[in-house]
């Protein structure tokens, strides 16, 4: 929720690293980096030729003639220039071939004009040759094959994250030939390596040739440096709880995240930090991906061998191993095993080429900013390595990342049968005592119990009805014995077949009166027969609410959940403490917003308004039952009401989906009331959320729709800080709210250090949806799924 003041990753916590690693490779050029104030001042001068001045500078397509009292001899190359115009473009490969086309014919010109300086006036300097780097770039993408014809090329986008700050080629279509992936990471590691030779070199323009050859080996010789050491936590000091789930899975994200490593970095990784277990599985670059023209001692640049190749990859691939091992020890002491696979995917197999278990007392002896050997280091921990000659040979992988000493099955209990207490920390955090009071799954006992009856199933109905009866009616819970009584009838009567397992199980679970009435409903309504609809849905209420079955007492009150997420905010932010809530039937909630719909259907205002109400009362913070109600109110005359409505579900909403349906509901009220400024200032919040908005709601509100379009593509957006000026102006919730947004991070936290992780699942992936975050979306990735039971 990056919109939202939810926290970003791209925090002072994490540059040192990229600091760490110029001072490494320093050290290894045997040359010293700028004092830190001269880096400061660096930036500001980047900064300042950013604007207005850069334009004039730019000299043939890409490069950047310097303005100096005395003229260059060769332009220069702005990369951050060629990155912008390659992320603005439509076909970057297509115009990364005209860059290095025309680098080959400033160089041809420049070889057949003599030796000597070129001065030539300011109006000329596209004839300018161009300077080493230029040539650099050039040759990295020839030996990449940007130019040949060998491989159809897929459509591409060129993007630098925020984090690393690198190239990276992001793929546009839907399938990708194996040959033109390995491609396009050649092409990406060849801009990365002009990338990372100018932001090292204080004019990388003026770096002899051979130096920028030798500069890239380097570069993947000393990717550990960026960890100097595992011992001082520094990537979770800050965090809450630095021991916890969370601190330690977003601090090795972040680190694969903004590591700078010279080939695109790729990796699955789970973590258990109670037992002080870390498991990480590395994508590995393939020998054919490693550079195609290398420096050697004596005799200078030359083309790589295969076995110069596959050595190089070897050597890389390894060090990665311990680059990212080094990023899981230093993010907390508790961490005392790391297991690292590197594997290698293919059309025609998955192998893995080293599997090791890293103990951390052995590890923290590894001088990752020193000189070291890898393939020995590996070998002096618990490893499956085969290597001759500096190749590597598939071995058996010693671990699986989806293992118990990774992914302890506790994490998953059912939530709404759990008999834990939360630790205070947790408890606060997400406004329960027990676990179970964050339980949404009304018929969590009847699929518990439904399973062990189906691995009692037989072809007798007699054994069948034994069985039933003995695992279920005697029962504590009121619903398992109705089911029980239900199925036995059913299988006596042969209405239910006895050798269907999964029809009784469903039978088991939802097989109510209210359930397959709302059902029926649901398919009369699809079929425009609301009288119908209305009628069957009403039917199967009525002895429901005779019998006050879901009324709130004095001592309980009746809820209904569509998300863990829900439940956490409303236990923190709605809840008062003074009641046990219970969880009411999914089928009694939509079977008053189908009531709802249909009778607004059929024209019945006030019956359509009150089940609507309900519907809200049950789930305050259902995104549908406030929608509906909101449109039964704006039938009825009532739009003020109306918007009070969508002004509540905004203070309330955490997700893109509720936030992008409230801002577009509230700009048609806006709209109707003639504030253009505040219809248009919601219309393009809603948009910021849900950039399909307009195409999904055109039906509903298709000449607002087009006229709000037109609006915003007319005139200039509002700025952020109009569009908060419009909307405060007509008192509405700038979503998501601080308040939401604090009990939201604060109960994700507790969720995943509690490791409950259906509950830390479902925050994770809103997290994800809202902030589009890599660091984010890596954590997410690290969460196992539930495993089979």
């Amino acid at each position: 929720m990056r919109r939202c003041r939810m926290e970003e990753t791209d925090d002072k916590r994490w540059p040192h690293w990229a600091r760490d690693f110029t001072q490494a490779l320093s050290h290894a050029f045997g040359r010293q980096t700028p004092s830190q104030d001269h880096d400061v001042a660096g930036q500001a001068t980047l900064e300042g030729q950013s604007g207005q001045s850069a334009a004039p500078r730019l000299g043939a397509r890409f490069a950047a003639a310097v303005d100096a009292a005395r003229p260059r001899v060769t332009t220069t190359l702005d990369i951050d220039v060629l990155s912008q115009r390659l992320m603005a473009s439509d076909d970057p490969l297509s115009d990364l071939g005209l860059v290095v086309a025309d680098i080959r014919s400033r160089q041809r010109d420049g070889e057949g004009g003599g030796e000597g300086q070129i001065i030539v006036p300011s109006s000329a300097q596209d004839a300018l040759p161009p300077s080493n780097l230029e040539v650099f770039l050039a040759d990295a993408l020839d030996d990449a094959g940007l130019l040949a014809p060998d491989v159809a090329m897929p459509s591409v986008g060129v993007v630098r994250p925020h984090t690393s700050h690198l190239f990276y080629l992001r793929v546009n279509d839907p399938e990708l030939s194996y040959a033109a992936k390995l491609k396009v990471l050649r092409i990406e590691a060849a801009l990365n390596a002009a990338l990372l030779a100018s932001t090292f070199f204080d004019d990388a323009d003026d770096v002899p040739a051979g130096e920028l050859v030798r500069f890239r080996q380097r570069i993947a010789a000393s990717v550990t440096s960026q960890i100097p050491t595992i011992a001082d936590g520094l990537p979770t000091r800050e965090e809450e709880r630095p021991n916890g789930e969370w601190a330690v899975r977003k601090g090795i994200s972040t680190g694969i995240e903004h590591f700078q490593v010279p080939y695109r970095l790729q990796a699955s990784f789970r973590t258990n930090v109670a037992d002080g277990n870390v498991a990480i599985v590395i994508d590995l670059t393939q020998p054919s991906v490693m550079p195609a023209h290398v420096w050697v001692d004596g005799m200078g640049i030359v083309p790589a061998t295969p076995e110069m190749r596959r050595r190089a990859a070897t050597d890389y691939n390894l060090r990665i191993g311990i680059l990212l091992a080094a990023c899981a020890f230093r993010c907390s002491s508790l961490i005392q095993h790391v297991w690292v696979a590197g594997t290698i995917d293919t059309p025609q197999s998955h192998d893995c080429y080293y599997s090791v278990c890293f103990d951390r007392e052995g590890f923290s002896k590894i001088p990752l900013t020193g000189t070291f050997d890898p393939v020995a280091t590996y070998r002096d921990f618990d490893t499956s390595l085969d290597e001759k000659d500096g190749q590597l040979s598939p071995v058996r992988q010693g671990f699986s990342l989806e293992g118990e000493q990774f992914c302890p099955t506790r994490r998953y209990e059912t939530v709404e049968l759990s008999t834990r207490v939360l630790a205070d920390p947790f408890a606060a955090a997400l406004g329960a005592s027990r676990v179970n009071q964050l339980g949404i799954v009304e018929e969590s006992k009847r699929v518990e119990v439904a399973s062990q009856i189906a691995r009692r199933l037989s072809s007798s109905t007699e054994e069948n009805v034994r069985a039933i009866m003995e695992l279920a009616g005697k029962d504590d819970d009121a619903t398992v014995r109705e089911a029980a009584r239900r199925c036995v009838g059913k299988l006596i009567d042969g209405t239910l077949p006895e050798n269907d397992p999964q029809t009784i199980q469903d039978e088991f679970v939802n097989g109510d009166a209210l359930f397959e009435a709302v059902e029926k409903s649901k398919e009369l309504l699809a079929q425009k027969d609301t009288a119908g609809a209305l009628s069957c849905v009403l039917g199967a209420l009525e002895p429901v609410e005779q019998a006050h079955t879901y009324e709130d007492t004095p001592m309980v009150e009746w809820r209904a959940f569509g998300s863990y997420v829900d439940r956490v905010l409303y236990n923190r932010l709605l809840w008062d403490g003074s009641h046990e809530t219970r969880i009411a039937p999914d089928a009694y909630l939509e079977a008053q917003l189908v009531a709802s719909v249909a009778a607004l259907a059929e024209g019945r205002l006030p019956q359509a308004t009150e089940r609507a109400r309900r519907a809200v009362e049950l789930a305050p913070l259902s995104i549908h039952s406030r929608l509906q109600l909101a449109q039964c109110l704006d039938a009825d005359g009532r739009t003020d009401d109306a918007m009070v409505e969508v002004g509540h579900l905004l203070e309330l909403a955490h997700d893109p989906e509720g936030v992008g349906l409230g801002y577009f509901r509230m700009a048609s009220y806006e709209w109707n009331r003639q504030d253009i400024r505040a219809a248009r200032a919601c219309y393009q919040r809603a948009l910021s959320f849900m950039p399909g908005i307009a195409t999904q709601m055109a039906s509903q509100l298709s000449a607002i729709v087009l006229q709000l379009q037109g609006t915003a593509t007319s005139s200039e957006p509002l700025s952020e800080e109009q569009v908060r000026a419009a909307l405060a102006a007509r008192d509405i919730a700038i979503a998501p709210t601080e308040k939401v947004t604090d009990a939201f991070f604060e109960g994700m936290r507790a969720s995943l250090d509690a490791e409950i992780f259906p509950v830390a699942r479902e925050f994770m992936t809103i997290l994800g949806l809202m902030t589009h975050d890599d660091v984010y979306y890596g954590m997410l990735r690290s969460i196992e799924d539930e495993p089979d039971r």
